[in-house]
Formats: structure tokens, C-alpha cells, sequence
């Protein structure tokens, strides 16, 4: 009794072990996987922070079209040079001088103060300050857009403390009457507002879905190419011996990305001051059915290609959708039903948004379970769809080698 059961667990550590030992050693002898790990886990993660380490845009170029030509509309205009976030290039009489800058791209964005702009303040009349700005460009139209919206507040708070003081009142009277509320903002988690802060974590998380659909695809094509898959791993068409097959390979690149994940924040985020509010332990923990779901994906749909280079086509042009569906550019809420449903079926949807709280948000392991159980889903359905799909394979190499 004790052999009949023996026999069968020696077998499936065999098979375990021996896969991941054949697994590891197509990795180290294949170079394009190599340097798929190597460039893109921590180069292109490089590349990206140092693009957006400046975090926020400052002194984005506006033209003034000063058509007042007043004291109170070069105060005005002196007091939008001392906002951070634009600077006047040029001062202009005419609006085409200005358009002329603007679509030389000399300028983001043109301020018009009107004519009779102080003879209307002084007389209590309502005037406007004509704002153009590049909307195709959000960073700069929300720059130009947002200084401007403060500097008119701050020029009208102005004017009613001057007319309140000139009725008498003293100044503290004066500038409650102006801000009888007070706003205090204050930007959570993500506290200086910064780009890169914002989308390092979030390229971090999709990077692991990348490289490893990338390397188990490339692996996958050179042995279908060379019809090595049954010999490489023996025990396929045996009952139940996809499964140590699948665990070996999951378990491989959980070790490799246990390794690469230390790197990447300890090195990219350390360098460019990116926050990380969690252990790697937790990190890890999470990480672990992101891993194991994209290991058993990348089985499942390489099965689809018959040479290495489809597998890289393939994959480079679905990491483009991967991306746009993962929240990046757009809220999820925002979606319709149809990708809503398509965003999650893809790991890196839930991968992101658990590793970005975790590392962003300080959330505990348990404030993310809904993700990390989705996570666990999507790993049972595409371990089935793994497996079939090696089992299938094996079997068609066998019976071409019986041919």
C-alpha cells in the first residue's frame, strides 16, 4: 500500500524538479530571453523613470495679448508670472502676433486681456480674460488652464479687499468678507503630484506580465520549431502529469521575479524617490497568483503559434491593450460592460491595481483579497486551459513521430 502511493508522489517530484531544472537551463541558454528579462525588467523600467523624473511641468510658455495696455493689466500680468506652473514668454498687442507664436509652438496656451479692462474695474463692470489653450496636450492645457483659474481668483480676491478697505473696513475685515471659506487641499498618497510617481508602479506591474508572456512564448516557439516539448517533459500524456509540469514552471518564474522585484524597487524606485509603502513580504504574497495566472496564460495561448517570432509579434501587440485596459490613460468605471469584462479576464488588471495599493496606498494584504482571490480565479481557469492545451500538443508530437 505504502509503494502503491509512494510511487506515484516519487514520480510527480521527478517530474516537478525536472522541470523546473529544464525550464531554467532553456532560459540561461536562450539569449533573447535572457536579455528580455534583463532589458525589459529593469532598462526599459530605467528608461521610463528618468523620462518622467521631473514629476511636474513648470513654466509652460503663454503669449499675453495686452490689449488694455494699463497698470492693472501688467499687475495682472505680473501676477500670472508668479504662479510656478506658467511663464509669459511674450507680451502682444494683436491676437495674430500671438497665434503666429502659438502655432510655432513657441507658446502652449494664449491670455487675452481685454480693452478697457481697468476702466471697467474701477467702474464695477464685469470683464473676462480670454484663455486659449492646447487641449490636444493635457498636461499643458490642465498647466495653463489651472494657473490662470488661480490667478483670476486671487486678482478678484484682490479688488474686493482694495473696494472694501476704500468703504473703511480694516484689512482682516476685508479678507474675510473675500474668503469667508477656506479650502485646504490636501493630495493623498501620491503627494507631490508627480507623473512618474503615478506610473512607475503601475509600468512595474504590467512589465511582470510582459517579460514573462515574452520568454514563456519564445520558449514555447523553439520547442514546437523543434518538437521538444514531449521530450522535455516526459510525463505529459501520463494521468496527471501536466500538473507538476505547470507548478514547476509557475514556481521557476515566482523564484526569478522573487529575485527581480528587490531590484526593481530598490534600485528604480530608490533612485527617483518613488514611495514604497509596503514589505516585500506582502508584496510578495500578493504577487504570487499574478505570477502563477500570466505563467499559465502564456502555456495557454502558445499554444496558438508554430514559430518563436509569432509569439513576440503577438504578445508586443496585445501589451499595447493590456495597457490602455489597465486603468493607465483611463478609469476602468469609465469603460463599457463589454471591456469592463475584457480587462478582467487579463491578470495584469487586477496585478496593478493590487500592486499599486499595496506599494502607493499602504493597504494591507487583506484590503487588496478581492484582487489577489480574482487573481487566484483567473489562475484556476487558465491552469485548465494549460493544460489541455500541453496535453494536446504532446499527443500530436507523438503521433507525428509514429508517422
Amino acid at each position: 500500500m505504502k509503494k502503491k502511493l509512494f510511487k506515484p508522489y516519487h514520480r510527480t517530484r521527478l517530474s516537478y524538479w525536472n522541470t523546473i531544472a529544464t525550464e531554467w537551463d532553456s532560459i540561461k541558454s536562450d539569449k533573447a530571453v535572457v536579455s528580455t528579462f534583463l532589458s525589459v525588467t529593469l532598462i526599459l523600467l530605467l528608461v521610463y523613470a528618468y523620462v518622467y523624473s521631473n514629476e511636474v511641468i513648470y513654466d509652460v510658455p503663454v503669449a499675453v495679448v495686452n490689449q488694455d495696455v494699463s497698470k492693472t493689466s501688467r499687475d495682472y500680468i505680473e501676477m500670472l508670472n508668479a504662479s510656478a506652473g506658467i511663464k509669459t514668454m511674450a507680451t502682444h498687442t494683436d491676437l495674430q502676433e500671438a497665434k503666429h507664436a502659438y502655432y510655432a509652438k513657441k507658446v502652449m496656451g494664449i491670455v487675452i486681456i481685454p480693452k478697457d479692462f481697468e476702466k471697467n474695474i474701477r467702474n464695477g463692470r464685469p470683464t473676462a480674460i480670454s484663455t486659449y489653450s492646447d487641449a490636444s496636450n493635457m498636461v499643458f492645457y490642465k498647466n495653463v488652464l489651472g494657473n490662470v483659474s488661480i490667478t483670476n481668483g486671487y486678482f478678484n480676491a484682490g479688488i474686493g479687499i482694495k473696494k472694501s478697505m476704500a468703504q473703511g473696513k480694516p484689512m482682516t475685515a476685508a479678507k474675510q468678507n473675500q474668503n469667508p471659506i477656506q479650502a485646504i487641499s490636501t493630495s493623498l498618497f501620491n503627494t507631490s503630484s508627480g507623473y512618474a510617481t503615478y506610473i512607475i508602479p503601475i509600468l512595474t506591474g504590467l512589465i511582470i506580465q510582459l517579460v514573462i508572456l515574452m520568454g514563456i512564448g519564445i520558449l514555447y516557439g523553439s520547442r514546437k520549431e523543434d518538437k521538444k516539448i514531449r521530450t522535455d517533459f516526459p510525463r505529459l500524456l501520463h494521468k496527471g502529469g501536466t500538473i507538476p509540469v505547470l507548478l514547476g514552471k509557475a514556481s521557476l518564474y515566482s523564484l526569478i521575479f522573487a529575485v527581480i522585484i528587490p531590484i526593481q524597487i530598490g534600485i528604480v524606485f530608490t533612485i527617483f524617490s518613488i514611495p514604497v509603502r509596503s514589505s516585500l513580504l506582502t508584496i510578495y504574497a500578493f504577487l504570487i497568483p499574478y505570477i502563477f495566472s500570466v505563467v499559465f496564460l502564456g502555456i495557454a495561448i502558445s499554444s496558438l503559434f508554430k514559430r518563436r517570432e509569432e509569439s513576440i509579434v503577438f504578445l508586443v501587440l496585445i501589451s499595447v491593450p493590456s495597457l490602455m485596459l489597465s486603468g493607465l490613460s483611463y478609469p476602468l468605471e469609465g469603460f463599457s460592460h463589454f471591456y469592463q469584462v475584457l480587462a478582467s479576464v487579463i491578470p495584469s488588471t487586477s496585478g496593478i491595481e493590487g500592486f499599486v495599493k499595496l506599494t502607493q496606498m499602504h493597504a494591507s494584504l487583506f484590503e487588496v483579497t478581492k484582487e489577489w482571490l480574482h487573481l487566484w480565479g483567473l489562475t484556476l481557469i487558465y491552469f485548465s486551459i494549460a493544460a489541455a492545451s500541453l496535453k494536446i500538443r504532446a499527443y500530436n508530437e507523438l503521433q507525428h513521430l509514429k508517422n
